[in-house]
């Protein structure tokens, strides 16, 4: 073996039932492994052992130990090989694929649709009719009025798939269609795969069935000349990231006439990184401010008309994200109590009592949005605003529930 203390890379692990026999799917959240592995619960557990501490023949004698049969070094290499195969180890083969990854979108000048004909349709007027039935669905905001001399700050959106929260994203662009449009939407997206220095900008257009979004060059030279280039390095994060390319859908429909730029950014760190001290919250808390920094004197010295949206999920709960327990209407009448309690922090323009209600909980709710959130309201410096909708969505057989919400500030 050409490593024989084998570990996994971080991978995204989901419950899931094949009739009535429970299994595991195992996937790259990153896509650069691009397949999906199923495997029983009892191999999930024994691939904890691969953590690169463990050699070939430690896993071997677990393996033998807890099936009380022999288990021969050519059956565990046989499943190392199987893992390599997909790129799901931490080794030198990865690393080669992840460059040849790299490279190939560093090449690219515009990020294509990537969920195109997988969460939308890829065909133009038939995704003008699915978002446009989202505003005249029962939850939704009815079709945009007459233009009204307001400009929007900010709104939030969510990023869950659309045909769950379509009616809700409604909301925030009634709003936005309702307003005088602005020149530059800088979109912060929760970066799901992680970003290594809290956020990742993408300075190419956005394809999407609708067309390109051109990226607004000018705003993001003014802003590296503040924040530098740390910001800038972690762009394959946004190859398969759906947090944007939703947005961007939204944004392409209701502003069909009017023509506008992007500032595409990836936020990815959690209330943790900025209250303990062990995982250096000096440092999170530094690229926070920079950041906030390099946009406002980016859109002073560029003179754009900015709108930041904030693309972001609110609770997770049930056993595809790690409960215990089966949600019931009690569970989802509770959680959403509670985002209401923690949303009134948002709209009254509160950063930290939005974050020390989070840290309260502990997360225990997994609050997705919670970079995104916190990085808007540092930005909008205690500007309140105004809740427009606030629902949730089943996910799965299991009652596992995802909430969202979309808001505005003028």
């Amino acid at each position: 073996m050409s490593n024989p203390y084998p570990k996994l890379r971080y991978l995204e692990a989901l419950p899931h039932a094949e009739g009535e026999k429970p299994v595991i799917l195992l996937s790259d959240p990153t896509q650069i492994g691009e397949q999906t592995l199923v495997v029983s619960p009892q191999l999930y557990q024994l691939l904890t052992l691969f953590d690169g501490t463990n050699s070939v023949l430690d896993i071997q004698a677990v393996l033998t130990k807890r099936s009380g049969q022999i288990v021969f070094r050519e059956q565990v290499e046989g499943l190392i090989t199987q893992l390599d195969n997909v790129y799901f180890l931490d080794n030198e083969n990865f690393r080669k694929r992840r460059a040849e990854v790299e490279r190939k979108f560093k090449k690219q000048s515009v990020r294509p649709a990537h969920l195109s004909g997988v969460s939308y349709p890829a065909e133009e007027s038939e995704l003008r009719e699915l978002l446009g039935s989202f505003y005249q669905e029962v939850d939704g905001a009815g079709l945009p009025e007459a233009r009204q001399e307001r400009r929007i700050r900010a709104l939030v959106a969510p990023h869950i798939d659309l045909r769950l929260g379509g009616p809700t994203y409604t909301h925030a662009y009634r709003r936005l269609a309702e307003s005088e449009p602005p020149d530059l939407f800088v979109i912060l997206g929760t970066g799901h795969m992680g970003v290594q220095n809290c956020f990742s900008v993408c300075v190419k257009d956005f394809e999407t069935p609708f067309g390109v979004a051109e990226a607004d060059v000018e705003f993001a030279e003014s802003f590296e000349s503040v924040v530098g280039s740390d910001a800038f390095g972690e762009e394959l994060s946004h190859r398969n990231e759906h947090t944007i390319e939703f947005q961007l859908l939204f944004l392409q429909h209701a502003l069909a006439s009017s023509p506008f730029k992007i500032f595409p950014v990836l936020a990815s760190f959690s209330y943790a990184d900025l209250i303990l001290p062990n995982r250096n919250k000096a440092a999170c808390a530094d690229q926070v401010r920079k950041f906030v920094r390099a946009l406002q004197s980016a859109e002073a010295s560029t003179g754009r008309r900015v709108c930041l949206i904030a693309s972001i999920d609110l609770a997770h709960i049930g056993p595809r994200y790690g409960d215990s327990f089966t949600p019931d209407s009690r569970t989802v009448e509770d959680v959403k109590a509670k985002d209401l309690q923690m949303l009134a922090s948002v709209t009254a323009g509160d950063s930290e009592g939005f974050s020390n209600f989070v840290a309260s909980e502990q997360d225990r709710r997994r609050i997705c949005g919670f970079p995104c959130l916190y990085t808007l309201l540092q930005y909008l410096q205690d500007q309140e605003g105004e809740l427009l909708a606030h629902s949730h969505g089943q996910i799965d057989a299991t009652g596992s529930f995802v909430t969202y919400a979309s808001l505005v500030f003028h």
